[in-house]
């Protein structure tokens, strides 16, 4: 019985394969790719993924602490109207704020994601900026309007605040914010914990070199033409913090205040002060807030972008005699645009330039679209 030869496995050249980076060609030896090449897929899914599951925790976490405050604010102004206290009243007004605040986020990130329309070209990113605007307009109307009542109940001295109520309800407030700050910051140190974990596995499974260094940053840029974007829900979450912490705080006012005239019935003017206090706190918060909402309306350069320093590189690029009409603002945080003119020097291939500028303006400078007229 014969016995067939089994085939020779030759050793043949190492193919290249030819991998577009935004304006270049990225030449690679195929024997690279077997192990977390340029564009590894598992690596965009699997990234794709955790970016999805981390999204839908923390909308889950933004919805939960609506539900929370919203529970709290209630009790504050029962509480309050029982009490007669502005500062615990201007408390809940406060929760509200926040309460709209995280609802508009929750829209924003949601309205963010529906598709252009021929009438909306840019999408619907710019309703975050409305919002945040309404939100800032409420914030003023609230404050206002404890501001004007602290003030006229210093002028005619009149009404009676119940200081031991007070106390308590300040007291369950202090409670209740701080079982939040604590499982808020739990999760927000667990995410950076899990965030490092995954980048040393990741980094362990494929090698050390320099090398494989290399091609993590060519990764980088082949999976997305455009920079890296932040996760709203993980910024609005670390907001949400900030907003717990700062709430806390002032139930502890609340608090000192209530102790105050529960020992000092007299003393209702501690009670004035205390709202006139946190109403001016919570309308000096909304000075940066307003600043960037001009900005973005107005179409201002955003000013994370040096002008200066942009059209001076696009000036230096090889093929570009000169640069004319430069504009760049921004649809939302984040989303920042440009548009220019470019007189381009003779003989130069419009389509290699035009890739040039924009891998440029998108890698160099992080600007979400770029729009170029080459003359």
């Amino acid at each position: 019985m014969e016995h067939e030869e089994a085939p020779v496995l030759e050793p043949r050249s190492m193919q290249q394969i030819e991998i577009p980076v935004a304006s270049e060609s990225l030449v690679l030896p195929m024997a690279m790719q077997s192990s977390c090449g340029s564009v590894c897929p598992f690596s965009q899914q699997e990234h794709s993924l955790l970016a999805s599951q981390e999204s839908s925790k923390s909308a889950k976490k933004l919805c939960g602490l609506v539900v929370f405050y919203t529970m709290v604010m209630l009790m504050e102004v029962v509480g309050g109207l029982k009490a007669n206290s502005l500062a615990v009243m201007s408390d809940a007004a406060h929760l509200l704020s926040d309460i709209t605040g995280f609802l508009i986020s929750l829209f924003a990130v949601w309205a963010s994601s529906w598709e252009p329309t021929a009438h909306q070209s840019f999408g619907y990113n710019r309703l975050e900026v409305l919002g945040a605007l309404f939100s800032v307009q409420l914030i003023w109307l609230i404050s206002g309007f404890f501001i004007y009542e602290a003030v006229g109940r210093l002028v005619h001295r009149n009404g009676r605040v119940n200081g031991m109520l007070m106390l308590a309800i300040a007291a369950f407030g202090f409670v209740l914010n701080l079982l939040m700050v604590v499982w808020l910051g739990h999760d927000h140190s667990h995410h950076h914990h899990h965030h490092h974990s995954d980048h040393h596995d990741h980094d362990d499974g494929c090698g050390d070199s320099e090398l494989h260094n290399k091609t993590n940053e060519e990764k980088l840029n082949l999976v997305s033409s455009h920079p890296k974007e932040k996760n709203v829900l993980n910024i609005n979450l670390q907001g949400a913090y900030l907003h717990v912490l700062a709430d806390m705080i002032q139930s502890v006012g609340v608090m000192i205040a209530g102790a105050i005239i529960w020992a000092k019935p007299d003393w209702l003017v501690v009670d004035l002060m205390c709202t006139l206090i946190f109403s001016v706190i919570s309308l000096g918060t909304t000075l940066s807030t307003l600043k960037n909402i001009y900005g973005i309306l107005m179409e201002r350069t955003p000013g994370e972008i040096n002008v200066i320093e942009l059209e001076n590189g696009l000036k230096g690029m090889k093929g570009v005699q000169d640069i004319h009409d430069l504009h760049v603002w921004a649809i939302t945080l984040g989303k920042i645009v440009l548009s220019c003119h470019v007189v381009a020097e003779p003989g130069i291939t419009s389509t290699d330039l035009l890739n040039k500028i924009r891998h440029y303006c998108e890698k160099t400078h992080k600007i979400h679209h770029v729009t170029i007229q080459i003359e």
